[in-house]
């Protein structure tokens, strides 16, 4: 039996690429598809609904994702980072759609001869300068100023270079000599794509979860009250919170849609180190943890000692691309926790570096509980005896 395929076709929404949008609605219609555009069957909205969400949504219960790109680059969002096409594309990855898309050959050919290299040329030298990632918008900046063709809006550029980083192919698109789309289409979508829903598998119990809360108040309440002397076993009490803190996925958030990046798994290792005079003294640790008795605090390449030096008393995130693993170090007044995450062969340092505020983000949301529970119970040591 064919089975229908829901394809969504995306490009900017420039005079030169209409005819195309409609031909291919009318194309993938007649071969017994479901074509999603704009102009014909989802434009029309609401007044309060946010146009970009709706895009996204369509882009969502799609099965194929066709992308049209020319010289122009559409509508760009500051907070996002991310232009409304461009993060219809980061969704339909997300999804793990298929994607085809077709780049205007003169633009496509500029981009490998010229662009490419300008693009991660500046990159590398804002990694050197600023140990940092530049923001799209700061690219989109520099190559203003390049020696590129001024028809072509820089982002387009920057898009280009993305969907590269994707391992994404694109092929040629000749708006003057159009091939004939319902042969390519035929044979490609004949089969169809069968679309596997997401179910949400977390369901939430109001009473167990009214009584969690109510059992957490009362420990933020009396703990910071209690004298604690000591732990009977201090390794066996890092070993607990070794089993507590788990893995999750890395998503990097657009505003409007979110992408995967990367995973960690669950802790292997923890430390605890104390602050004793001019150095950090470890007290105990657990599972496949390796570290030195003691790291003096102006030893740069410790992680311990570097968190409990930072002027700013936050917690933070390392990654160490020998072994692959991420390094989150609670900071506490006389000590410092470190939990080992391992992470997926995906990671480099390139990428821990570009997706850093993320990596933090979700260690922290996926375990706040047992750190926050941490921090109470090492914090009660301060006042012991």
């Amino acid at each position: 039996m064919f089975t229908k395929t829901k394809i969504f076709i995306s490009s900017v929404a420039q005079d030169s690429l209409r005819p195309l949008r409609e031909s291919m609605w009318e194309i993938l219609h007649e071969l017994g598809h479901e074509p999603m555009l704009f102009e014909r069957n989802f434009g029309a909205w609401e007044i309060h609904t946010n146009p970009v969400q709706k895009c996204i949504e369509c882009v969502r219960e799609s099965d194929a994702f066709l992308l049209f790109i020319s010289n122009k680059a559409g509508t760009f969002y500051k907070e996002s980072q991310r232009t409304v096409t461009h993060m219809e594309l980061i969704e339909a990855c997300a999804r793990r759609k298929t994607i085809l898309v077709f780049v205007d050959s003169a633009v496509k050919a500029e981009y490998f001869a010229k662009a490419k290299a300008i693009i991660e040329e500046y990159i590398e030298a804002c990694k050197a300068e600023t140990s940092s990632f530049p923001k799209a918008s700061e690219i989109v900046t520099a190559l203003r100023s390049a020696d590129l063709s001024s028809q072509v809006d820089p982002y387009v550029w920057f898009l280009l270079h993305d969907i590269v980083g994707r391992s994404i192919y694109f092929e040629d698109l000749n708006l003057a000599v159009a091939p004939d789309w319902k042969v390519y289409f035929s044979d490609l979508l004949r089969r169809g794509i069968q679309l596997m829903p997401f179910k949400d598998a977390i369901e939430t119990n109001e009473r167990q979860l009214d009584q969690h809360e109510h059992f957490y108040d009362i420990l933020t309440n009396v703990i910071p009250i209690v004298n604690i002397a000591g732990f009977r076993s201090l390794k066996a009490f890092l070993e607990t919170f070794q089993r507590s803190v788990t893995g999750d996925v890395v998503e990097y958030d657009y505003g409007f849609v979110k992408e995967p990046v990367g995973s960690f798994g669950d802790c292997s290792a923890v430390t605890l180190y104390e602050f004793q005079n001019d150095r950090m003294v470890v007290m105990e640790k657990t599972g496949s943890a390796t570290g030195e008795d003691y790291y003096l605090l102006d030893n740069k390449d410790s992680f311990v000692a570097l968190t409990y030096s930072n002027p700013e008393p936050d917690d933070q995130v390392f990654f160490k691309e020998s072994n692959c693993t991420f390094y989150f170090c609670l900071r506490l007044p006389n000590h410092v926790m470190t939990f080992h995450l391992p992470c997926g062969p995906e990671w480099n340092t390139d990428k821990f570096m570009a997706s850093k505020d993320s990596v933090i983000r979700v260690i922290i949301d996926k375990n706040a509980l047992a750190f926050e529970f941490a921090r109470m119970l090492i914090g009660g040591m301060q006042h012991g005896n």
